[in-house]
């Protein structure tokens, strides 16, 4: 059976249970075939969209939340207040990545 992994940063370290400053807050779940991210963060994860700052699947970053998580992704959850260094504040600085009011396609 396959997995996903989500890697957690800042308050949403909480839901992993080695959650603290120095651990890799990890928490590995079943892959289900077609899971959406919506599903996965509202349903699985009993998180808002509200409580969450940056998504990446797979190192890139997500700006729909109806993209279906592939097997085996690893996806990572900042949360909202979070500021991404280097990489993170280019694509901000470039439009890739904005306040997430609603779903944007950029590409």
């Amino acid at each position: 059976m396959s997995i996903i992994k989500i890697h957690l940063y800042g308050k949403l370290r909480r839901l992993a249970e080695n959650s603290g400053s120095t651990d890799d807050s990890i928490i590995e779940l079943n892959w289900n075939e077609n899971e959406t991210l919506t599903n996965l963060v509202n349903k699985r994860l009993n998180l808002s969209f509200d409580e969450i700052g940056e998504i990446f699947i797979n190192h890139n970053p997500i700006t729909k939340f109806n993209v279906v998580i592939p097997s085996e992704a690893r996806v990572a959850l900042f949360a909202k207040g979070m500021y991404l260094l280097c990489g993170g504040q280019h694509l901000k600085g470039h439009g890739f990545i904005e306040k997430r009011d609603k779903e944007v396609d950029y590409w």
